[in-house]
């Protein structure tokens, strides 16, 4: 392939460079100065309003030595006069992070999607063995590949949007001028993403070194505040939950959860140890939580209504798109695929058995239509019933500066690795706002420490320590109870 030989040059330093470091594909990173801004902010619906001066005055008094720089030192009548516009710029300033969340999926696609190429991934199992001038070839040849793909993208959903996120930084993939610059700036975005990854690394290492837990808790829960927004998911997390529900449904067996939220529910895009983007995009979480909640005992299938807030318009799309098609009749196939291979990083027999029966209370298995790896990969399709996925909503919403207002409150509202991308003045102006769409007595979940003000209680009401694999990575979900 046609390339400049300078260039290529640059590309393999910077990749054998990051190699040598022992760099390794992990989590998407912090914002960089460089991301393309993200368009204006469309004003609220309807149905949403942004957090009054009078509703969030108490937290402006609480954080008064930490506010922000443009709201610092002011008295509180240029507070509330300065309120209106600074919610607004700030809601802009976040979504801004949208576009910066993308680019780091990017990365992680060109370095463990299989859709755009037939060579192995760059996992950390598969390049711990390799010389550096092996795994150099390995990503740029995987480079090449996605290059190629994101110039010609055909109907590959995500090579589309990889297209998308390349084009809007000026750049023209259908040219060989215009590969030999999408190359150098993915080679830029992993660099940027090692770096990152291993601040957080360092940072986290750090909170898990304090001895009192919940030290250690509230260091891990803003440990991303400077961080791109992801729309990534994945199962995990949900198995999480569904332990936290559990201990819920202990204390509570009439099914009376009718209506719930998820803030954030996400986008499967490309998972980010094994790269699996065999199938359409697909969101898991509003299924997840539905159901658990109607296994547990906690609702009724057709009695349960689920609201997705959402920052992204591709993950509101989504789910609108897939309400509608629910609506004609259509099903929702949730793939769940389970890696065999990484004897190290084997799933914990908890989570193996939550996949294994995952979905039975909304729909039914269902062979899938094609097995990816055959023998390194187990591979689950759930069909969601069309009346389950018909009852998702979804809605434009920044949850630190917004909130929907309706007269009949949410029984519960979901927020997993959603508020450790704020700091604690935008995560008490978050909570303020779920508070207030909360019912009294309806319940916020959520996997990391906050620091409710009434009316949610200060303290958590059930927290669950759980664990995905067998070497105890995993979650902490707290469920704190509105009065």
């Amino acid at each position: 392939m046609p390339r400049s030989t300078a260039r290529r040059a640059a590309v393999i330093f910077a990749l054998l460079a990051a190699a040598c470091r022992g760099d390794t594909p992990q989590q998407s990173p912090a914002p960089a100065s460089t991301a393309a801004p993200a368009p204006e902010p469309k004003p609220p619906a309807a149905a949403t309003a942004y957090i009054s001066y009078a509703d969030a005055r108490p937290i402006l008094d609480e954080f008064h030595a930490s506010l922000p720089a443009d709201l610092a030192g002011k008295t509180p009548a240029d507070l509330e006069a300065a309120w209106p516009a600074w919610t607004a710029r700030h809601d802009a300033a976040i979504r801004a992070r949208l576009a910066q969340g993308d680019e780091d999926s990017l990365v992680n696609f060109w370095l463990y999607g299989t859709s755009f190429t037939s060579r192995p991934r760059a996992t950390e199992q598969q390049v711990a063995g390799m010389r550096s001038s092996q795994v150099e070839d390995l990503l740029i040849a995987r480079l090449d590949d996605l290059v190629d793909g994101i110039a010609a993208p055909g109907a590959n959903e995500r090579l589309r949007f990889a297209r998308q996120v390349v084009e809007r930084h000026g750049i023209d993939p259908s040219t060989e001028d215009g590969k030999d610059k999408a190359r150098a700036w993915l080679v830029g975005l992993r660099e940027r993403v090692n770096a990152e990854t291993a601040k957080h690394r360092r940072e986290a290492k750090a909170a898990g070194t304090l001895r009192d837990r919940n030290a250690s808790l509230d260091a891990y829960a803003t440990i991303y505040h400077d961080r791109g927004l992801s729309s990534d998911t994945s199962l995990p997390v949900d198995f999480a939950v569904d332990q936290a529900l559990a201990a819920l449904a202990a204390t509570r067996k009439d099914p009376a959860i009718r209506r719930v939220a998820v803030v954030g529910p996400g986008l499967d895009f490309t998972d980010k140890a094994e790269g699996y983007d065999a199938y359409p995009l697909q969101t898991i979480q509003p299924f997840a939580l539905i159901d658990s909640l109607v296994r547990l005992g906690l609702a009724k299938a057709d009695d349960i209504r689920l609201t997705a807030f959402d920052l992204s318009p591709r993950v509101t799309e989504h789910v609108r798109s897939a309400a509608a098609r629910a609506r004609s009749g259509a099903a929702y196939d949730l793939q769940l695929p389970l890696a065999r291979h990484d004897p190290a990083h084997d799933w914990d027999v908890s989570l193996v058995k939550y996949w294994r029966t995952f979905g039975s209370a909304i729909g039914a298995e269902v062979q899938p239509s094609t097995r990816p790896e055959e023998g390194s990969v187990a591979w689950r399709v759930v069909r969601v019933r069309p009346d389950v996925a018909a009852a998702l909503t979804a809605e434009d919403l920044n949850i630190v500066v917004q909130r929907l207002e309706h007269d009949e409150g949410f029984d519960v509202i979901l927020a997993t690795n959603v508020l450790v991308y704020y700091d604690r003045f935008e995560q008490a102006l978050a909570l303020a706002n779920i508070a207030s769409m909360l019912r009294p007595g309806g319940v916020f979940v959520t996997n990391y420490l906050v620091h409710p003000s009434p009316p949610l209680e200060p303290s958590a009401r059930i927290v669950t320590p759980v664990y995905w694999d067998r070497q105890h990575n995993g979650d902490t979900l707290f469920i704190y109870a509105r009065r």
